[in-house]
């Protein structure tokens, strides 16, 4: 089921991004060309139709295979579905017209909320993390309106993640894809005593459909994801950590070097009084590209930096192990930020012309 699920958003998204380009480059629904984009070409910028079909089209094919479902599960995968098709459908408005910062968040809230809101009705209703595990405290049990509170933070959080981290060709892209084997792995072996095989088959989902996009996406790219894009995959892969009992130390794990590169940039924009949500040089990724690494280089290389932590996750015994890794991660991104910057300073000094990582 799984390898078929994964065949299935493969080839839907394969097709419908070759489509997605002509018609974009057709009717000039492209990409401009700004501090954040590190392409100099206007890109089609509806690659999010390939990955949105191919992950609809998988999911609901999932549902005529021979498989069990219990109906809470049923109810809660045709829950993600809706409010995820939803999401992509308005954000892609804003691919294609424009919106408003504040209007794109309002969006991202209420797609959040269809899937957590319900939770209020009933137990067996509604997607939200509940309880965790906490280094220290052990099994750490919400109240209904906190765990609602938490996951649509959660899920806002790791969409605009997805959105700031889609910087180079392929990135956005790869890291999904590692963060998506990493959880399904979580979730189809890792949990021997109750195997979750159903629920494995949503990261195999958009696996796939996001391998499919990537065959257009890498550098040199030929479509970008935008923000309707950006937004359906970090809003599947926030729900997917979520629906079979929450597994935010592997996503934290798997996204963890991306999602601290994201908290660092928005916390030196916020004490520089500009927007968190404004366009500069200031990511991880930009910094390596500034060093003279080539975007290919950079994606491998974030990648399996992902990769290993999020194999971290399944592999180390204890939640103790699991948050040392977490702190690795930050001594990762701290230690490559002040290397970059060192080799900034040695260019000034030579009177080499460098572009500084903040404008």
């Amino acid at each position: 089921m799984a390898i078929a699920t994964v065949a299935i958003a493969f080839l839907v998204s394969l097709a419908l991004t070759r489509g997605a380009m002509a018609v974009a480059i057709r009717k000039s629904w492209l990409d401009q060309v700004g501090e954040r984009r590190v392409s100099t070409r206007r890109l089609p910028r509806i690659g999010g139709v390939g990955v949105a079909a191919g992950t609809l089209a998988a999911l609901l094919a999932t549902f005529i295979m021979p498989a069990d479902r219990f109906d809470v599960e049923r109810d809660r995968v045709m829950l993600l579905m809706i409010a995820s098709t939803l999401l992509f459908a308005v954000m892609l408005v804003d691919d294609l017209r424009g919106l408003g910062a504040v209007t794109k968040l309002v969006l991202q809230i209420v797609a959040a909320a269809i899937v957590t809101v319900p939770r209020i009705d009933s137990a067996d209703r509604g997607i939200v993390i509940e309880q965790f595990n906490a280094p220290g405290l052990g099994l750490v049990s919400l109240p209904v309106w906190a765990a609602i509170v938490f996951s649509l933070f959660w899920m806002v959080g790791m969409m605009n993640t997805v959105n700031l981290i889609d910087g180079l060709d392929g990135l956005a892209g790869s890291l999904t894809l590692v963060a998506s084997a990493i959880l399904f792995a979580h979730t189809y072996f890792w949990p021997r005593e109750d195997p979750q095989f159903t629920i494995s088959l949503i990261p195999a989902a958009l696996a796939g459909a996001t391998l499919g996009f990537l065959v257009y996406n890498w550098h040199p790219a030929r479509i970008i994801l935008g923000d309707a894009g950006a937004y359906y995959v970090g809003f599947i892969l926030a729900v997917g950590a979520i629906i079979g009992g929450a597994k935010i130390a592997t996503a934290l794990l798997a996204l963890g070097l991306p999602i601290l590169d994201v908290a660092w940039v928005v916390i030196y924009r916020l004490r520089t009084g500009r927007s968190p949500l404004s366009a500069d040089r200031g990511h991880l990724h930009h910094r390596l590209l500034d060093l003279g690494l080539s975007q290919a280089r950079i994606v491998l290389l974030v990648s399996a930096t992902s990769l290993f932590f999020g194999m971290s996750s399944l592999l180390l015994p204890t939640r103790e192990l699991k948050l040392v890794a977490i702190g690795g991660i930050g001594v990762v991104l701290l230690g490559t930020v002040i290397a970059v910057a060192g080799d900034a300073e040695d260019e000034k000094s030579r009177g080499q012309r460098f572009r500084a990582p903040f404008r």
